[in-house]
């Protein structure tokens, strides 16, 4: 028992000259410079999350500033208890603002990480300079806060070691910022 027609894979009568075989190869995707370095991924989303962190603790300090100004400037500023020898009105007031003026540089601080961090991750230029810039100015606070106590140690190798992570991350792929061209 014979069959006169051809296997599956073969085709059925003579093929022109210009047909292929086989369909074409799938082409990629895009240029290379489209997909976005995992290392550029990670760097943005630990400046947000930095950012972040850097926000809650100026609006924590913030808090502060007024609690201690309400307390100073109210009626319990007048109470016996409160009152506390060498420390007059004026001082607590200039304390109070100095404690805002602090802590809206944290905030603005926090604000620009979280500002680069999401422009990092959209391929902006800026954002990967303003990114090392900041990463190398918070590596220096946090090298600088190593000499504490065993926690605080901890805490300050882990935002060193993140910092340093954004620089490096950074820093690598400037090629593909370049090819971005933003």
């Amino acid at each position: 028992m014979t069959s006169s027609a051809p296997p599956p894979d073969q085709p059925a009568g003579p093929l022109p000259e210009n047909t292929p075989l086989a369909p074409p190869p799938m082409a990629a995707p895009g240029p290379a410079s489209a997909v976005r370095p995992g290392m550029v991924t990670g760097a943005g989303v630990v400046m947000i999350t930095v950012g972040a962190l850097i926000t809650l603790f100026g609006l924590l300090f913030l808090l502060v500033a007024g609690v201690i100004g309400g307390f100073a400037s109210g009626s319990f500023a007048n109470d016996v208890d409160f009152q506390m020898p060498g420390l007059s009105g004026s001082m607590i007031g200039a304390a109070v603002g100095f404690v805002i003026v602090f802590a809206l540089l944290i905030l603005a601080v926090g604000i620009l990480d979280i500002v680069a961090g999401i422009n990092v991750l959209g391929g902006r230029s800026w954002a990967r300079i303003v990114g090392i810039v900041v990463a190398a100015i918070l590596g220096l606070f946090a090298l600088g806060s190593l000499g504490g106590d065993t926690g605080g140690v901890l805490v300050s190798l882990v935002w060193l070691g993140a910092n340093v992570f954004i620089i490096w991350a950074l820093a690598t792929s400037g090629s593909w910022f370049a090819a971005r061209g933003r």
